[in-house]
């Protein structure tokens, strides 16, 4: 049995908060792009004197990555915290589109954002990759926060529009 087509799931109108918990930092309308980026390492295989072949060891590392505006106007910012607590570890929520219920979560290492831009009138804008401790829990049901009311308004839309 074929599988259905896949629908692709465009970025945007998603959240990204970051920070400690109970007083993370929306930084969702300074993100310019954004993903979960991992990295495969698979150590050597040995071959043992009887012939069986034992396979190395493999582990993956999770990333957050991308880019985003800096913020480096607000002394309560995304910029100002990644200055004061490089090397901390702190919780993310990620839900790159509110029209899909995928969302992930777990725990980066922050560092410092970059201060700067390459030319003159340029945004400051700063690349970033944070570490993510462990592997992210993807929720594959629950509609970002604070968004499900809108999600529940279209789908409303469309039943209305079908009655009609």
């Amino acid at each position: 049995m074929a599988s259905p087509p896949v629908t692709p799931v465009s970025l945007g109108d998603g959240v990204l908060e970051i920070g400690h918990v109970g007083t993370e930092i929306d930084v969702s309308c300074a993100v310019n792009n954004a993903k979960i980026t991992v990295s495969k390492d698979q150590a050597d295989s040995t071959t043992k004197l009887c012939g069986t072949v034992r396979q190395g060891k493999i582990t993956y590392t999770y990333a957050l990555t991308g880019n985003m505006d800096a913020d480096v106007g607000d002394p309560d910012g995304f910029f100002a915290l990644s200055q004061a607590e490089p090397g901390t570890e702190m919780a993310f929520l990620f839900h790159p589109h509110i029209g899909t219920t995928t969302s992930a979560k777990g725990t980066l290492i922050i560092d410092p954002l970059d201060f700067g831009a390459d030319e003159m009138g340029a945004d400051l804008t700063s690349d970033f990759e944070f570490a993510i401790v462990g592997k992210p829990d993807y929720d594959y049901l629950t509609p970002a926060p604070g968004h499900a009311e809108a999600r529940d308004d279209e789908d409303e839309d469309v039943d209305e529009d079908e009655v009609a």
